[in-house]
């Protein structure tokens, strides 16, 4: 079918054009319509054709905050009744505890009268005298019960077992719209696709909360007749806590990012906390909920196995799964293991088991390495130009190069090294910082140029350029499906220092994590000419000029 038959449609003699776009199926429901149609009030095309694309943008905004929006599930309105009941019970508690003792009811009436009496002189009222007496008794008669007579409860309890029968919503209404206000619960009262209805999370939850109304006068009246040992009947109310969690996975990651900076935690670089992000991202919008409570074992396990057999890699579907679980223990953490009181509900769930593979697959070769340095020659954003020859010539994680300032560089006699540091918004793996000798072959190329050359901060500078310089490599230097430069660069770093660098020196260089009186090497200035001789020892790729 046409783009212009899916999009618009002429109708009517006059030919005027309409935008036409169809629900997607499982969303037919909640909108209770199979196709949005809007007149766009032109009869010419390209006109049309223009304004149809503001209406279908609106129309598939709609459906994503349809996906989005956040159920109320049936465990989240009984949470809410627990929570409405137990207020219940604390308010009828307090009442009773304000009534006067049996023997000082005369002392109650005798102040009564006297306030009674105040308030009339001050008003300069000429009062019936029965009429403010009946106005007294009614004062000791609201004292002596709960707000509300034996009579009064029970015709409210009979008219809500009467509208709950019926599913007639209009006695509780004032309460849940009052609940949700105040506890500022994501729950529209009207529903968002057809104002006329109540929607079905806001019926649910008046539901439930009339069960919970009905238990709670039963009790009153219970207690007006001396029994205080009444228990709730229905199973929801005597079940789990009375708070609803409404934190969201982005609120965790959040939260846990601020720990971070504060040094609290285990640190994370900004590239995890975006990889964090998007596949968090990636969960909600197939669960069609941000709220973190709400997860259950059997709802990841059914993501795992839709992403196995969408065809990811075990790796991919096991970095997914892991995150997911990541992020609700640092929600757990972070709320005391309140956000899920009975434990993480998948602390034994099975992830895929990856494949070992073979330590050259993850390796440039000689040639693909030397293939990147000469195509990265040619290349004008400063971190695609350099980035890759710093990693051929170190070993170093991507992340560590591009968090490099001018500042970290130096010279040592006619040496020169960079610190890469670990503190504050720069970490390393090893939480350990270190001392890089700069190898002869980028001092030609003209690295030590460039560093004079650039102003005081960060030399690399654009925005997501790990992600970009993994894209360039894989894309269009090295179309087949080849290692990142991540692994690529540091296994052949390793391969090739054989023979030419010690292994404690290479440990420490590549910022591998050692143990042992080595764990210090390099890191008096003493010992850094030693370890750029080292370097020096390093073979060179064979680019030309």
């Amino acid at each position: 079918m046409s783009k212009k038959a899916d999009y618009i449609q002429k109708r009517g003699k006059n030919g005027i054009w309409y935008a036409r776009l169809r629900v997607p199926t499982d969303l037919v429901n909640a909108f209770g319509k199979d196709e949005f149609s809007k007149s766009l009030r032109t009869s010419d095309e390209r006109v049309a054709r223009k304004q149809a694309r503001t209406v279908i943008a609106e129309w598939e905004h709609q459906f994503e905050l349809a996906r989005l929006k956040p159920e109320l599930s049936t465990a989240d309105a009984e949470t809410l009744a627990r929570y409405y009941y137990h207020q219940g019970e604390q308010a009828d508690q307090a009442e009773r505890d304000k009534r006067p003792l049996a023997g000082h009811k005369d002392a109650w009436l005798d102040e009564a009268v006297s306030r009674f009496s105040v308030r009339s002189r001050q008003a300069n009222a000429n009062i019936d005298p029965l009429k403010a007496l009946n106005l007294v008794l009614d004062e000791i008669s609201n004292l002596d019960l709960s707000g509300m007579t034996q009579e009064h409860r029970q015709i409210r309890l009979s008219e809500l077992r009467a509208h709950l029968a019926s599913r007639e919503y209009a006695l509780i209404a004032h309460e849940a719209e009052h609940l949700i206000e105040s506890r500022s619960l994501p729950i529209t009262r009207e529903n968002p696709f057809n104002p006329d209805e109540l929607s079905d999370e806001f019926i649910k939850l008046c539901d439930r909360l009339m069960r919970a109304e009905i238990e709670l006068l039963e009790r009153q009246n219970e207690r007006d007749s001396g029994d205080f040992g009444g228990e709730p009947r229905a199973p929801m109310l005597r079940k789990g806590n009375a708070k609803l969690d409404l934190t969201s996975f982005a609120d965790i990651i959040d939260e846990q990012e601020k720990r971070a900076r504060r040094g609290l935690g285990r640190a994370k670089s900004e590239s995890t906390f975006r990889k964090y992000r998007t596949i968090i991202k990636e969960f909600v919008e197939w669960r069609k909920n941000p709220r973190a409570a709400t997860v259950t074992k059997e709802e990841v396990e059914r993501w795992r196995d839709e992403l196995i057999y969408a065809g990811f890699a075990t790796k991919t579907v096991r970095d997914k799964v892991s995150s997911i679980r990541s992020v609700l223990s640092w929600g757990q953490s972070h709320s005391s293991k309140k956000l899920f009181p009975a434990g993480l509900p998948f602390d034994d769930l099975e992830l895929p088991e990856p494949e070992e593979r073979d330590s050259a697959e993850r390796t440039y070769t000689v040639a693909q390495a030397e293939t990147i340095l000469t195509a990265a020659r040619q290349q004008q954003a400063p971190f695609k130009r350099w980035v890759p020859w710093m990693l051929a010539y170190s070993g170093a994680r991507v992340s560590e190069i591009l968090q490099l300032t001018k500042e970290d560089f130096f010279s040592i006699g006619e040496d020169w090294f960079y610190h890469i540091r670990h503190g504050g918004e720069r970490t390393t793996k090893t939480k350990k910082g270190r001392k890089v000798p700069v190898h002869p072959a980028l001092v030609e190329e003209g690295l030590i140029d460039l560093v004079h050359a650039q102003p005081v901060g960060k030399l690399f500078t654009d925005t997501r350029m790990d992600g970009y310089l993994r894209d360039w490599i894989r894309e269009e230097v090295l179309p087949d499906p080849k290692p990142g430069p991540n692994h690529g660069f540091r296994h052949l770093f390793e391969d090739l220092r054989l023979g030419a660098i010690e292994t404690d020196a290479s440990n420490y260089i590549t910022g591998r994590t050692i143990k042992g009186s080595a764990a210090d090497y390099g890191k008096s200035p003493a010992m850094l000419p030693a370890l750029a001789r080292q370097m020096a020892n390093f073979p060179r790729f064979q680019t030309g000029s």
